[in-house]
């Protein structure tokens, strides 16, 4: 599953785009990329399903979550995304 992202550096601009942005990183990529300091995860909406999760079941809240992390959240029915109306460039 992608996540969203933004390019913090002209040379990160470069290799995927101005502003916000979406690519499917492998974990191992995504933490490599992020430690980086290039780029940053942009927080979205998400909604909770399960009565076993840090914010009360039926909310949304924002949050900028690793992909590993969302990914055992969403397969585990704690949360869901919730559609953005905001559309990242898909270039790369």
């Amino acid at each position: 599953m992608a996540n969203t992202y933004r390019a913090l550096t002209p040379a990160a601009v470069g290799a995927f785009d101005e502003g916000v942005f979406e690519r499917d990183f492998t974990a191992a990529e995504e933490k490599d990329w992020l430690e980086s300091g290039l780029i940053e995860l942009v927080p979205r909406t998400y909604r909770v399903l399960s009565a076993n999760y840090a914010v009360p079941q039926g909310q949304t809240f924002e949050a900028a979550m690793l992909k590993e992390n969302e990914a055992a959240l969403i397969a585990g029915g704690h949360i869901e995304r919730v559609d953005s109306k905001q559309t990242p460039n898909k270039r790369g």
